[in-house]
């Protein structure tokens, strides 16, 4: 009897080892036959998880479906629910117990999107009146949610013709839509996020109305009181150069932009760089990447201490890709870049920073799905994972949970895409 409970204590003592790492692989969709739309992953406090993703047709855009799946915090999987008169969820994130997106759609025979809403999904699994927020949206259209304390949520919308922001007030109600461009500024990205309880920060880069002038990476500050407002350019970069992507992740009290640059030499010859500065009130930016090389599919992440992560893939004149990402620490800058090999060129590296500053850095390589893991202040990545033999892997997106739980996510497969996933647990 004294060995069987010895035994049993040793097997409870070891069992959250053992759990640690990877667990076994599950759907958030079926195959089916139609495309799907890139998954987006949320978690709540309590470590529910929704990933969000559509479905359509590829050669008719107007024909497309929202989804969502959820998955409890025991790990136990739901089917997907099409989102009412949604076509795209641009952005999702949770309040409390509920899921909120934000949607994107357009009238019946055309492609998405010239409308985005806010719509609420509770944890009972009903879908709420949607509420939209903005309309007469132009072009592509990218969206944000950022979940501030208290529950607040701060929706960002962009399109070609704009951005706009709203802050969710009591009672699952948001609060008037502001525009924050003006009526010559083009925007061409998007990103947001939290600055710590009530305070959030919405970036985009936006070219002028005349193309010889310089273009510049814009922010908006919202605080408990409103949301985003007040627009300020925050740092330009020189004439003839574009900013083709955008990040943001918060550093303390300071915000930190990261962006690919590019530009043509007096040659002719083409050139793009990941670049980083903290916004201070005088920016200094900073190259991750060799301007002779070619830089693109940044990613950038980080906690609410300090830790951050950023990634980016560098590719040759031949078309093959390979894949860089540097760590900073709280009070530090960027290490030094390290390559971590291949990565396919048709797809961008995903980031999650956890809670307790672990960093996982996710990729497609030959079509497999790959992780590595960064432990806490270990400065380096370990050895990459991979999750599926699958050679028909795409779109990875990477999220992580309260409890040091994470989710990889990625659609699989050609003639008959599904959406798969696997957990990970930290140790």
């Amino acid at each position: 009897m004294i060995a069987i409970t010895i035994a049993l204590a040793a097997a409870a003592a070891l069992a959250p080892a053992a759990q640690a790492g990877w667990g076994p692989r599950f759907q958030f969709a079926a195959p089916g036959s139609l495309d799907t739309i890139p998954t987006q992953l949320g978690f709540s406090a309590t470590g529910a998880a929704a990933a969000a993703f559509g479905v359509g047709d590829i050669d008719n855009p107007s024909q497309s479906q929202a989804l969502v799946t959820l998955r409890s915090s025991r790990g136990a999987v739901g089917t997907p629910l099409p989102v009412p008169g949604a076509q795209q969820v641009l952005a999702l994130g949770y309040d409390g117990a509920s899921l909120e997106l934000l949607t994107g759609t357009s009238p019946v025979g055309l492609a998405c999107c010239s409308t985005a809403q806010a719509i609420q999904l509770t944890s009972q699994g009903q879908f709420m009146r949607a509420r939209t927020l903005v309309s007469g949206l132009v072009g592509a259209s990218l969206g944000q949610l950022v979940t501030l304390a208290g529950g607040r949520l701060v929706a960002a919308i962009s399109s070609g013709n704009g951005v706009w922001a709203a802050q969710s007030v009591t009672g699952n109600r948001f609060a008037a839509t502001h525009r924050l461009t003006g009526p010559a500024e083009l925007p061409e990205s998007l990103a947001a996020t939290s600055l710590g309880g009530d305070k959030s920060i919405v970036a985009w880069a936006a070219a002028p109305a005349i193309r010889a002038l310089a273009r510049s990476i814009f922010i908006a500050t919202g605080s408990k009181l409103s949301g985003p407002r007040h627009a300020r350019a925050a740092l330009t970069v020189p004439p003839g150069h574009q900013i083709d992507e955008l990040g943001l992740a918060s550093n303390v009290s300071t915000p930190t932009v990261a962006w690919i640059e590019s530009w043509f030499d007096r040659r002719g010859g083409f050139h793009s760089e990941a670049s980083v500065a903290d916004l201070t009130a005088r920016p200094l930016a900073r190259a991750l990447s060799n301007a002779n090389q070619i830089a693109s599919g940044l990613a950038l992440a980080a906690d609410a201490v300090g830790d951050q992560a950023a990634a980016w893939k560098v590719c040759a004149r031949n078309g093959s890709c390979t894949l860089d990402a540097a760590l900073r620490r709280p009070g530090a800058s960027f290490g030094a870049p390290a390559s971590l090999g291949r990565i396919d060129a048709s797809q961008a590296p995903a980031l999650a920073v956890g809670a307790g500053g672990e960093v996982l850095l996710g990729w497609v390589r030959l079509g497999h799905p790959v992780v590595a893991a960064s432990s806490p202040r270990s400065g380096r990545f370990g050895a990459p994972r991979v999750l599926s033999r699958t050679v028909y892997a795409a779109d990875l997106t990477l999220a992580f949970g309260p409890a040091r739980e994470a989710i990889a996510a990625w659609t699989q497969g050609t003639l008959a895409p599904s959406v798969v996933a696997d957990a990970y647990r930290g140790p």
